[in-house]
């Protein structure tokens, strides 16, 4: 449709000898330019949502392995943050997003998740749950 668009209006603007008509490439290139940001957010469904279930703020964990719980809207793919570090990807299972969090550092951390759309581009991101390793 955007093709369309881009496509009328070459033809429909007038041709003098100071401007030449547009090369079908321009024309190519204009029709699968990705749209703005603000664009994609704004047209994510706002029932979207993500959060960190297990542990809970606050929560003091000990042992050598934790099974991160995230709840989170089935329309994409859920991301992990550990004290603002890089994103790592989750595992769907049984209705829930899961990270298997092993051979953590003691001290106080920060857990963030975020939602992904279809495309790729993140859509929520929760608040951050601070919690103990001991």
């Amino acid at each position: 449709m955007a093709v369309k668009k881009v496509k009328k209006a070459v033809e429909a603007a007038p041709v003098t000898s100071a401007a030449p008509a547009a090369p079908a490439a321009e024309i190519k290139k204009a029709a699968f330019t990705k749209p703005k940001k603000a664009a994609v957010k704004a047209s994510v469904d706002p029932k979207s949502y993500v959060v960190v279930d297990h542990p809970q703020d606050g929560e003091i964990i000990s042992g050598l392995h934790y099974a991160i719980r995230i709840g989170a809207s089935d329309n994409g793919s859920v991301e992990i943050s550990f004290d603002g570090g890089e994103w790592q990807p989750c595992r769907a299972s049984a209705g829930y997003w899961w990270f298997d969090w092993g051979y953590f550092t003691p001290g106080i951390h920060d857990i963030t998740v975020r939602l992904r759309d279809a495309e790729g581009q993140a859509v929520k991101k929760s608040s951050a749950v601070r919690c103990e390793v001991k």
